[in-house]
């Protein structure tokens, strides 16, 4: 697997993707987003790996797409990479395992729809967050004021979307638009504190309740229950339901297959 402008490695369940461009503060280019739907596959389809981490190397996590990429391209360039961009960033979003941004520093633009489309931001005090793409007459795209308005409400991300403000991480952490804010030498073990907490969980039941998530987003109470009664019934006839039951009642940890 051949990468380009980032860093994959694996550590024990959990798949570690690194973008890197620490000289332009991690601004995505093609290769980059290749890469990241690479990286991501290949995390998918390994069975021992049960969460994936995004994170950004040296002192940004990702300053969007490259301007001076765009600025050197036509309007077919920029429909063809908007194309690659939905597709990565839908890819991730609907990834079935668990997805954390870890926020090591500056994130706008297209960098700040990634981070959207994960199921937890944790944030170094030093990061600062927002989508600023108006500052270049830009819209936020692939459904990030749809996200953004479920994460800080409406009047928040209209605000936040329409004036290119952008936030300092202990703000972003009072709107609820990252989880948690933490020193920069402490984010990568609140990060590993994370994942272990969701790898400890039973990960068929985890996957499915990240689906609930998704799937009940705008229906009505009745739809809601009918999603997760279905979802409780597939987890209670695998082979993991039955070890969580017996791991708790002899009082050890489980010991999950994902089956």
């Amino acid at each position: 697997m051949e990468l380009q402008d980032l860093l994959y490695e694996k550590r024990e369940h959990t798949a570690w993707v690194t973008l890197n461009r620490p000289q332009a503060l991690n601004a995505i280019t093609p290769a980059m987003i290749r890469s990241l739907k690479l990286a991501a596959e290949d995390a998918r389809d390994d069975n021992n790996i049960r969460a994936l981490v995004i994170t950004g190397a040296g002192r940004g996590f990702c300053a969007g797409a490259d301007i001076r990429v765009m600025d050197r391209g036509t309007l077919a360039d920029f429909r063809d990479f908007l194309i690659v961009l939905t597709e990565v960033w839908s890819f991730i979003r609907t990834f079935p395992k668990p997805t954390i941004a870890a926020i090591n520093g500056v994130v706008v633009g297209a960098g700040f729809e990634l981070i959207l489309v994960c199921d937890f931001r944790l944030a170094a005090k030093s990061a600062r967050i927002g989508s600023a793409e108006v500052r270049i007459n830009q819209p936020m795209t692939n459904g990030s004021t749809y996200m953004l308005s479920h994460l800080v409400g409406e009047a928040k991300a209209k605000e936040l979307g329409m004036t290119g403000d952008i936030l300092a991480a202990e703000e972003a952490g009072r709107l609820g638009l990252v989880n948690a804010v933490v020193e920069p030498e402490a984010l990568v073990s609140k990060v590993e504190d994370l994942v272990h907490k969701l790898v400890s969980r039973g990960p068929i039941a985890v996957a499915a309740v990240k689906q609930c998530f998704a799937r009940n987003r705008d229906v009505d109470i009745d739809t809601a229950i009918m999603v997760e009664n279905e979802a409780a019934t597939a987890c209670f006839v695998s082979a993991d339901q039955k070890e969580g039951l017996q791991a708790f009642l002899q009082k050890r940890e489980p010991r999950w297959t994902g089956r």
